[in-house]
């Protein structure tokens, strides 16, 4: 197949679905192409660019057109569905604690000024994969919501890829998709069923799934329920968009928000866009994307900014966590109040004052039960104490960089795991935890440095190889994802079914080795 017709296949996805095919990814796309026109018995490329074609007799006709179905498979195969309960705490840390109280506050008002017998509340997971996310939204509103029944709720998460939203609709889950996930909550929402766990059938009614085209669905649409929504979420998704697909998406979000509500996207996935008359708001756990109440609507807390402005300094400090970090500038950009100075310890008079006979240890380990409690403001304050007492500690760098992320503070996490790695080069904790903020903000060409270098320290190393595999089947690179999982499963061969895998939380050796199995199988 020539570099023409390719190009003419690239050019014509983007325009029907939004995905950026890139330049490594032309001979796989070449090679789907093919597979694809032998499945169907056509003579040639040329003929299946025919069938993908819109045609004007095709849309005006009833049902699924065979362009329609077909371009269903296709984005099936150029797509892959991976995704986790709770996936980024920091941005679910904010729509727990501010995002959805403030829109069921604004919602008890309403029905107290206008009278009516139930409040509605309408949130749109787009780009839902595998449903973990809108299933996540579905739990917090049954935690945040005591008087549930008396309420209208609509939970929509929509997908290109209908092999995933077939998957989201059984509320069926393996191990992976509970990394994050504390322990009760697992326990309180789910049911064991052999290797594999199902979600409660009232947290699953909740939710609703359909195929969705973000780039050629026309929406708001007020024949269907995507229109007049108050939350909108779309997170890692736009990483796979080209740049004017992103633009098109977003101003129709702008206009299927309802008034006063909010999109809450990746990190970093809306820098240099025009955001047009989005109210933005720069956050410690996220950017929140606000719809006005009105025309004149402004708060204090509000920034309007060109995000094409190269030297705005919002946007300058935004980015901060994608470069590498310079500890000579910490302290001018906020990070820390002061920049500690590794090379020099502190003298025994800085010391003895404020700690008497206490030990590094006296305060750390507190406040790493602290940290294990969730209370992760009390747990910085401690670290910090550590610090002031031993400037050279390992162990309070990284419980700090822990904290921080978990608030969803990501430069100064990263700063931390920096001041942490200085003092151990070969740790692979901080390696990990950087790995994990690199993959929530998009940029999964850091995600697989740190992850890399994980293996080189240390080559026993399952989620580090696991982590590879899950991106590598991102970028549709099944031989190197393949190789990764093989990694993976001889791995957990030498391990004790019932040992617990590093960075694993509560799956086991047995568990895992159970579903990275199947998924290689799969691959083969």
């Amino acid at each position: 197949m020539n570099e023409a017709l390719i190009q003419r296949f690239i050019e014509l996805i983007s325009t029907n679905t939004g995905l950026h095919v890139r330049e490594q990814d032309r001979e796989s796309l070449a090679k789907t192409i093919w597979a694809r026109l032998k499945l169907l018995r056509l003579s040639s490329p040329a003929d299946y660019y025919q069938l993908l074609e819109p045609h004007t007799e095709q849309n005006e006709s009833f049902g699924e057109t065979p362009s329609e179905r077909e371009w269903r498979e296709l984005t099936r195969l150029l797509t892959t569905g991976e995704s986790y309960f709770f996936r980024d705490k920091g941005q679910f840390a904010l729509l727990r604690n501010r995002i959805l109280p403030q829109l069921i506050e604004s919602k008890n008002k309403e029905i107290n000024i206008k009278g009516g017998e139930k409040r509605s509340l309408r949130l749109w997971s787009a780009g839902c994969s595998t449903g973990e996310e809108p299933y996540s939204l579905a739990i917090l509103l049954h935690e945040l919501l005591p008087d549930l029944d008396n309420w209208n709720i609509l939970i929509l998460g929509t997908d290109l890829n209908q092999k995933t939203i077939e998957k989201a609709k059984h509320g069926i889950y393996s191990p992976w998709s509970f990394r994050l996930v504390d322990p009760h909550l697992k326990k309180q929402y789910f049911s064991q069923r052999q290797t594999e766990c199902k979600l409660n059938e009232n947290i699953r009614k909740m939710v609703r799934f359909s195929y969705g085209n973000l780039v050629k669905d026309n929406f708001p649409n007020p024949s269907s329920d995507i229109h007049n929504m108050d939350l909108i979420v779309c997170r890692n998704v736009f990483v796979y968009f080209q740049f004017k697909a992103i633009s098109i998406v977003v101003k129709k979000f702008y206009n299927t928000l309802a008034p006063g509500g909010c999109l809450l996207t990746g990190h970093t996935e809306l820098y240099g866009q025009d955001l047009g008359r989005f109210q933005v708001k720069v956050l410690p756990e996220s950017v929140l994307y606000e719809r006005s109440k009105n025309s004149q609507f402004e708060t204090s807390e509000s920034v309007r900014y060109d995000v094409n402005l190269r030297e705005s300094p919002q946007r300058e400090s935004r980015q901060y966590s994608r470069q590498n970090v310079d500890l000579q500038h910490a302290n001018s950009i906020g990070l820390v109040s002061k920049t500690p100075n590794l090379a020099e310890p502190l003298t025994r008079g800085e010391t003895a004052a404020p700690f008497d006979n206490t030990t590094a240890d006296d305060i750390l380990i507190p406040a790493e039960k602290l940290f294990g409690k969730k209370a992760y403001a009390d747990a910085i304050k401690q670290a910090e104490k550590v610090i002031l007492l031993q400037p050279r500690n390992f162990g309070a760098y990284y419980l700090l960089a822990q904290a921080y992320a978990n608030l969803g503070e990501h430069n100064k996490a990263i700063y931390y795991c920096s001041l942490a790695l200085e003092l151990d080069s070969l740790s692979v904790l901080p390696c990990y935890l950087l790995a994990h903020i690199a993959e929530e903000k998009g940029d999964i060409e850091k995600a697989k440095f740190y992850l890399k270098k994980i293996i080189y320290l240390a080559p026993l190393s399952i989620s580090a190889y696991l982590g590879l595999a899950f991106i590598y089947k991102k970028e549709g690179n099944a031989t190197r994802s393949s190789k990764m999982l093989a990694a993976a499963v001889n791995l957990l061969k030498d391990l004790a079914p019932s040992a617990t895998v590093e960075q694993q939380g509560e799956v086991t050796a047995g568990e895992l080795l159970i579903y990275v199995d199947k998924i290689l199988k799969e691959h083969r």
